[in-house]
């Protein structure tokens, strides 16, 4: 299964970061899974192109604007778990996607 992923924040500086730690830990594993970093108005624009999308911790305000656009195309959207952020963990952030999308309706 291939998944397209995004990572919201605030104008896409610190989702860059973590998608590229994402990304990497994918590789390493040989799990099919792209990940994007963006803003989350870039979200508004092309939100058809992801099966999931991720809200950073400082963004999460945000979730039900985002899960109204999300919802129109069937994405699941979460929160980064706050300890993974934190720290950076690629591989937990990895596992949320993965079990987000094979949640997916």
């Amino acid at each position: 299964m291939s998944i397209h992923a995004v990572i919201l924040c605030s104008w896409g500086a610190t989702s860059s970061s973590l998608a590229k730690k994402v990304s990497d830990e994918a590789k390493k594993q040989g799990v099919d899974v792209t990940v994007d970093a963006g803003g989350t108005g870039e979200f508004k624009k092309h939100a058809d192109k992801y099966d999931v999308a991720l809200l950073e911790p400082q963004v999460r305000h945000l979730r039900k604007e985002i899960e109204g656009i999300a919802d129109k195309y069937n994405i699941p959207v979460d929160v980064v778990d706050m300890k993974a952020f934190a720290i950076m963990d690629g591989k937990k952030i990895l596992d949320q996607i993965v079990s987000l999308a094979s949640n997916k309706k």
